[in-house]
């Protein structure tokens, strides 16, 4: 959230997102302490910004001398907000990956983009849309370290010697080389391991974790982390664009489609209940669309972004 908070000082966010800023804020007086202290920072930085050759040494010195001014205990935080200053001082914040004093790559992306980025140790990582991910470009010898706010597919390199952590917003995630869906934000995290084994805990206490197997998840939600052996198919399909379906309700059928391709789609109440057993790799939604009528006497009709689906029954 420190990073959205930058991100809508600056003035960079769209309307939906400065919403959601907003609405945080109002949500406790601890998230607005928060929101003011990051404020203060920002704007005690006084820095110039109108270069194309930012000074980060500069940067870096004037936004920890905010901080060292601030009566707030939230040290750690502010920290964290510095080196996300010092990252984006002078640039425009679209899409970056910039390189600051402390050896830290920031990667950002945004609506309906993609990236892939691969570590010093072969590691490679797919953010998905809205994202924000900080890793070391030289990673370090005896523990490799990075943060996640978002979603992200990681495989990791296999090093015995060297665990691998990511820390989220509220929980970390701890593996010596595997591959897993994780997803991070305020109040929720998820993971579905597709290889290898994982440590899944919280942040704040190491000693609340789970061990995850392949083909496994597991869920952080209202303060509760819960394990689930069922593998999540589709955790990944927006990286994948791959559906599986087995004996999916055509109601669950439709939340993935309407969220991974943005439309709207409404079902008759005569055939949410369908189950639905079913794969697709990489195709349109029309394409889809088509497969369901074949499979499943299930008619469409678009109008706009909406999709209406009708049929006689299961």
């Amino acid at each position: 959230m420190e990073f959205k908070i930058l991100v809508y000082l600056k003035g960079e966010l769209n309307e939906k997102e400065q919403h959601q800023v907003e609405q945080w804020v109002a949500l406790s007086d601890a998230n607005q302490q928060a929101f003011n202290e990051i404020e203060k920072i920002y704007h005690s930085s006084e820095l110039d910004t109108s270069t194309i050759n930012p000074n980060v040494d500069q940067a870096w010195n004037a936004v920890v001398s905010a901080i060292d001014q601030s009566k707030s205990a939230g040290s750690v935080m502010l920290y964290r907000v510095a080196a996300m200053i010092t990252v984006f001082i002078g640039l425009g914040i679209l899409v970056f990956q910039y390189q600051n004093q402390n050896g830290q790559q920031i990667a950002r992306t945004l609506d309906d983009e993609i990236k892939k980025i691969e570590l010093a140790d072969g590691t490679v990582v797919w953010l998905n849309e809205n994202t924000v991910f900080t890793y070391p470009k030289e990673l370090d010898e005896e523990e490799r370290v990075v943060a996640l706010e978002g979603q992200a597919y990681f495989d990791v390199a296999k090093d015995p010697n060297r665990p691998f952590r990511i820390v989220g917003n509220q929980t970390a995630v701890e593996v010596l080389g595997t591959s897993f869906d994780f997803i991070s934000k305020d109040n929720f995290a998820n993971i579905n391991v597709t290889s290898g084994r994982v440590s899944f805990e919280l942040v704040e206490d190491e000693e609340i974790k789970v061990i995850l197997e392949k083909g496994s998840q597991a869920t952080f939600k209202s303060n509760q982390m819960v394990k689930n052996e069922e593998f999540n198919d589709n955790a990944s399909s927006w990286m994948t664009k791959d559906f599986v379906f087995k004996s999916s309700p055509l109601s669950v059928v439709v939340e993935k489609l309407s969220q991974h391709f943005e439309v709207k789609i409404k079902v008759d109440d005569a055939i949410k209940n369908c189950l639905i057993t079913s794969s697709f790799e990489d195709k349109e939604l029309t394409e889809i669309l088509d497969t369901l009528e074949a499979i499943a006497n299930i008619k469409s009709e678009q109008k706009g972004k909406t999709i209406k689906l009708t049929g006689p029954g299961c």
